[in-house]
């Protein structure tokens, strides 16, 4: 996918993408400074990435922090889903973006992160996970943020195939 149609999909201004690009928050695998003349072709994974950098950008929120929470959804989301076996179908690091349920990424007071979804297999309900703190990606548990921004996962990933 083409950065342009990236932004087209996610109504994010182009100029955006390319300030994020410029400043070298990048998607792993993306080169730094393509040739004159040529444009990047991200992988569906790589979109994902940038797609969750832009939402956030867009919201107001640092770059840099947008950068870090978009690697934190990536591996999280990767773990979740193969790992404990919940919706394999849905892996954005994979660019797998078929989903039946609902996928949050949650920002607490710009310094706590968790995922939230209806995907456990006993238990459909919105389960939310436990805060992680930025900065050592620990659990934290005595958490209790104020502000709280939530990213819907599943809606970028349906607007990144079309279907939405």
């Amino acid at each position: 996918m083409k950065v342009g149609e990236l932004c087209s999909r996610l109504n994010v201004a182009y100029r955006h993408a390319r300030y994020v690009l410029e400043e070298g928050i990048l998607p792993q695998g993306v080169e730094e400074n393509p040739g004159r003349g040529e444009h990047r072709d991200l992988t569906p994974a790589q979109a994902f990435w940038l797609a969750v950098v832009l939402v956030l950008k867009q919201s107001g929120m640092k770059t840099s922090l947008a950068a870090t929470i978009a690697e934190m959804t990536s591996s999280i989301l990767r773990s979740t889903t193969q790992n404990f076996g919940w919706e394999p179908s849905f892996n954005p690091a994979r660019g797998l973006f078929k989903t039946e349920h609902q996928w949050y990424a949650d920002i607490g007071d710009l310094r706590y992160f968790r995922m939230a979804t209806t995907a456990c297999p006993s238990d459909h309900r919105l389960l939310e996970g436990d805060w992680r703190d930025f900065v050592d990606k620990k659990s934290a548990k005595d958490a209790n943020p104020i502000v709280i921004i939530r990213v819907d996962l599943s809606g970028i990933a349906r607007r990144l195939e079309g279907s939405d």
